[in-house]
């Protein structure tokens, strides 16, 4: 196919449009619809019986001419009566030629894409969607994330969804689910217990690497076609595209009903295939950056989007605040965030806060292609540019994950294998790469997330495994256990945004696949049995979720904390000492870190009068918010571990009992 002729990113050759209305406006009497292309010669509205040209009874019920606004470059057309669950696509003609595509604007489409869809969304609301209440925290780093991709959350039959929802939305609906045979929750039944505070979705729109009819490929879903449709391929019937809709908020509600905040994630940057994408196929050479004819290529999938562009920039304000009006989204993570430009970045910021501030944003700081980006770097979303983003635009701390565990996918060593080459990023990341002393990328703590693993490169458990040149991915060995305990310390006990993939608090294993995108669910999926072989890792985590959610300043979005912190590094043991003045809190903490082979003496020091005594909430066993034992000052730190103690006077002053600790936490979200 041809393209148009390249012109400046920043140049804008035609008359835009900022409406909210793109697309179609149904109404029971008529449906109205619009598009923007103002470079089409002519624009035609065919409306279908069904989604896609194989299924029985498919039928063209109308073909209309739409009307240019040239003003706007909108073309629009007005059809009568109930077109509910009637499905459409436009015909346009360019310069390139004569082409039928789908909206741009879709909010609904047939089974695999191919139609458009008019829907009635008032009647996909599950019941009781109109008390659902959004799960919004006062801070960003009160969150705990939880990393989650939809299939492998249930499709093993470890997980005890019923086989009919096992990979879909719907089995985040079903409560109280076990391992079978066994009481070991699984599920939202699990996350619920864990104590974290969201879920971070694996890519839920709609994309083109599956097929919703077979369902039998797997993808991570990081090749989008629609970016406002419920990908069909986690839905119970993808030919009918109101169930998509009505399953993924039902999804929502679930998960809400139980605290659990749900984050997208989100690849603006990038489309599936650009020859046959909507907006290449509407607006010829608009949407994309290109250079003499060529389409550059930051996001390493043979396209990257012109978000500088004011109708891709649109076009995205629009999207987001769609996803938390009419889904009830808590918060985005960007996908190559550093391929979209910072002051669009900011301009979502501002209109996602007139929505509500405490709606989460944050995204990866770079791009697969630096060179083909299309933008000066003065420009791009990275930490270098950090400072001149919201701060409430957070960003991964990959210095922080490569100094934990080394480099992702190789058998290089970081702090948890004994390196004393990676402790300064270490060091930095928990102060939340605000530190003045240590590095300060971020504005505040609250912009960093701390992070280890993700769903790509290796996770966790196997890069610890590679590094200690062990093949055995069930071992249950306890120096490879203390290892994966340590990187949840510096996680959970960092004043960042804590954030790890699903299962590494269980030695999650894709048994060494590092780049798992399109491998079989016999990698993928969770195998929950390992919350039982590694039940001790489990509650380690949890205790540790426990002190953070009863600590604040780990969870302070200003450089306070930072300020009032202490550390101790001495090439082994790396010991954060921080103050707290809350009234009803523990006075002061101290976290203690051994990467060492062997024991090591505690070196307890502050800027401020140290308490006379200490009990231990953590050691290379055991993390709870409840003591352990008093401290004694013989007492060692043993390899491979931590240790975490509190002020022995403020925690008798505050002790609270299990049934005052559950009403805590079920008051810990805000509505």
């Amino acid at each position: 196919m041809a393209t148009a002729a390249f012109y400046s990113n920043k140049e804008e050759k035609y008359n835009t449009y900022d409406g909210a209305d793109l697309g179609f406006t149904y109404s029971p009497e008529c449906t109205l619809f619009k598009v923007w292309a103002p470079s089409a010669e002519q624009v035609l509205l065919k409306l279908y019986t069904t989604g896609s040209f194989h299924e029985s009874g498919a039928q063209v019920l109308g073909i209309k001419q739409m009307l240019l606004d040239e003003k706007t470059g909108v073309w629009s057309a007005e059809v009568e009566g109930d077109l509910d669950k009637i499905y459409y696509t436009y015909v346009v003609k360019t310069e390139i030629g004569t082409h039928e595509t789908q909206d741009i604007y879709s909010r609904a489409v047939g089974v695999n894409s191919v139609r458009s869809m008019v829907v009635d969304l008032n009647a996909t609301d599950p019941e009781g969607w109109e008390n659902d209440k959004h799960v919004f925290l006062e801070k960003p780093n009160d969150a705990i994330i939880w990393e989650v991709h939809v299939r492998d959350f249930s499709s093993s039959d470890t997980s005890g969804i019923s086989k009919d929802h096992r990979g879909k939305f719907l089995a985040f609906t079903e409560k109280d689910t076990v391992i079978p045979f066994t009481s070991y929750p699984t599920c939202v039944n699990y996350l619920k217990k864990l104590g974290v505070t969201h879920v971070q979705l694996n890519p839920v729109f709609d994309f083109g690497s599956v097929n919703e009819i077979t369902g039998v490929e797997y993808n991570w879903g990081y090749d989008p076609v629609n970016y406002n449709v419920p990908d069909g391929s986690y839905s119970t019937d993808p030919y009918h595209g109101e169930v998509r809709i009505r399953e993924f908020k039902q999804m929502v509600k679930a998960l809400h009903d139980e605290g659990i905040g749900v984050i997208m994630d989100v690849v603006y940057n990038h489309v599936y295939s650009t020859e046959v994408s909507p907006f290449e196929l509407t607006v010829p050479g608009y949407y994309f950056r290109m250079q003499n004819g060529r389409f550059l290529n930051s996001s390493g999938c043979g396209n990257v989007t012109a978000t500088d562009k004011v109708m891709f920039r649109n076009f995205m304000i629009h999207s987001l605040r769609y996803w938390v009006e009419e889904y009830h989204i808590d918060g985005f993570r960007f996908d190559l965030m550093a391929c979209h430009d910072i002051e669009t970045m900011n301009l979502i910021r501002e209109d996602l806060d007139k929505i509500d501030k405490r709606i989460l944003m944050y995204g990866e700081p770079w791009t697969a292609n630096d060179g083909e980006n299309g933008i000066s770097g003065e420009d791009c979303c990275n930490k270098s540019n950090a400072k001149k983003l919201s701060d409430r635009i957070g960003m991964f701390n990959d210095d922080m994950r490569h100094g934990i565990k080394g480099g992702s996918d190789d058998d290089t060593r970081g702090y948890i294998q004994g390196s004393t080459h990676s402790a300064y990023n270490v060091i930095a990341g928990m102060m939340g790469a605000s530190s003045v002393t240590f590095g300060n990328w971020a504005n505040v703590p609250s912009q960093c997330i701390t992070y280890d693993s993700a769903h790509d490169n290796l996770t966790l458990w196997d890069k610890i495994l590679k590094s200690n040149w062990c093949t055995d991915y069930d071992t249950t060995d306890d120096m490879y256990v203390r290892q994966n305990m340590l990187a949840g310390v510096m996680i959970l006990l960092s004043l960042g945004v804590p954030f790890m993939l699903a299962g590494e608090e269980f030695a999650r294993t894709k048994h060494g696949d590092h780049n798992s995108y399109k491998s079989p669910d016999s990698i993928n999926s969770i195998n929950w049995t390992r919350s039982i072989r590694y039940k001790k890792l489990v509650d380690y985590y949890k205790g540790l979720i426990r002190i953070r959610k009863r600590f604040s300043p780990l969870r302070d979005n200003t450089t306070k904390a930072v300020n009032d912190s202490y550390i101790v590094y001495n090439g082994q043991i790396i010991s954060l000492t921080i103050k707290n003045d809350t009234e009803g809190e523990w006075r002061m903490i101290s976290i203690i870190l051994n990467n060492g082979e062997t024991a090591a003496s505690v070196e307890l020091k502050s800027q401020y009068d140290l308490p006379e005594k200490w009990v231990i909430l953590a050691d290379a066993a055991t993390a709870s918010d409840e003591a352990i034992a008093e401290f004694d000052t013989d007492d060692q730190v043993p390899p491979r571990s931590a240790l975490v103690l509190v002020d022995k006077k403020s925690y008798d002053d505050t002790r609270i009992t299990e049934d005052e600790y559950s009403i805590n936490d079920q008051e810990w979200y805000i509505e």
